[in-house]
């Protein structure tokens, strides 16, 4: 333990002061991510790549209703209105779900691993999960 000379008017006088001159028990639960905290993280990445994957197929269901010969243009006005309300629907959806505050966290804290220890990173292959589509308990 260390004191600190300048302001310790942070930290109260019976709490530890580290090197830096921070409190270390403010910090913890911010940067520990137990292992309850990472499963929940792994969900929230599944989902984001769930729904990303869906959105691929976003325009070819959107533009199917003009590449198929409609029976009235009523019903081409209909389905192509339906099939753009559903596009808006799941775009709007994705959007919420990546900049929910949730997600943001996860996403920085991703950010910060990476930086933190670059090297020995290994790819994630498709056939190292066969339920990576499926969403699940």
């Amino acid at each position: 333990m260390a004191t600190v000379s300048q302001d310790d008017s942070k930290v109260p006088p019976d709490q530890p002061v580290a090197e830096n001159g921070n409190n270390p028990a403010a910090n913890v639960g911010e940067d520990e991510w137990d292992e309850e905290k990472l499963e929940k993280a792994m969900q929230t990445l599944k989902e984001m790549h769930i729904q990303l994957r869906g959105l691929r197929t976003t325009i070819p269901r959107l533009i199917a209703p003009l590449a198929t010969k409609q029976s009235s243009p009523e019903t081409l006005y209909r389905d192509f209105t339906q099939s753009t309300k559903t596009a808006n629907q799941e775009v709007q959806q994705f959007r919420q779900l990546m900049n929910n505050e949730e997600s943001l966290k996860v996403l920085e804290q991703a950010r910060k691993s990476r930086a933190e220890r670059p090297n020995g990173i290994k790819p994630w292959k498709v056939t190292q999960d066969p339920d990576w589509a499926t969403r699940g308990p």
